[in-house]
């Protein structure tokens, strides 16, 4: 299942899950609450050191609901890591 992490505009800590590219069907979480595409990630495939198995309840909301909604920061897999360039940043 593809699924879009998308970030509150005004909120570094604030993100959302999805299963809709757009992400319209996710909820304001405040009034002026803009969500913004971060990027699509394949529930087959994650990224090491996490298995689909470390997700099994936001995928269950998410074929419930549609999203799901979570505060937290976002962390490079090694692999991103090992890829980028010194002195560079992904952003």
């Amino acid at each position: 299942m593809i699924i879009y992490l998308f970030r509150d505009k005004d909120a570094d800590d604030i993100f959302a899950l999805s299963t809709d590219v757009t992400g319209t069907n996710i909820p304001l979480v405040t009034q002026t609450t803009d969500w913004l595409f971060q990027e699509a990630l394949d529930s087959i495939e994650f990224a090491s050191p996490w298995d689909i198995g470390d997700f099994r309840d936001v995928l269950d909301r998410l074929k419930a609901d549609g999203f799901y909604l979570f505060q937290g920061s976002l962390i490079e897999s090694s692999e991103v890591v090992a890829r980028t360039p010194k002195g560079l940043q992904r952003h």
